[in-house]
């Protein structure tokens, strides 16, 4: 089975294999999917679905643990490439019940006990559950 590409929307390819699965990225409807405009640095990168947090500077950079700690505040709603001097701004889910394996993490959440810690202890208004799937 083949998961569906879904940060490659809109791009042309052909896929060898008719079957494919999704991954879904919401548990539950509860709590409520809430998002919030936060603006995106120059030169970013960032996969849909990536768990974010906010630099020193103000603008999102991936959420990390390791000694430049990025606390985790929410999920990019869509994938952002910024270049040399272009900024943005971009949505990111600030409540949901997230499924861990429809996310995208960065390298120091690499246990599934840690991904689902991940948003504990998060500033308000942050309100975020990560659980697997049943």
């Amino acid at each position: 089975m083949t998961n569906i590409p879904y940060g490659d929307a809109g791009i042309a390819n052909f896929e060898t294999s008719d079957n494919f699965t999704s991954v879904e990225l919401f548990n539950s409807a509860i709590p409520h999917p809430v998002t919030e405009d936060f603006p995106v640095a120059e030169n970013s990168n960032f996969p849909v679905n990536s768990v974010v947090g906010v630099d020193a500077n103000g603008n999102l950079a991936l959420a990390k643990t390791s000694a430049t700690a990025v606390v985790p505040l929410g999920v990019t709603t869509v994938a952002v490439v910024t270049g040399a001097g272009v900024t943005d701004r971009i949505a990111i889910y600030r409540a949901g019940n997230f499924n861990p394996a429809a996310l995208n993490w960065h390298a120091d959440y690499d246990t599934m006990a840690k991904k689902k810690a991940a948003f504990r202890g998060s500033p308000t208004p942050t309100n975020i559950i990560v659980r697997e799937r049943l």
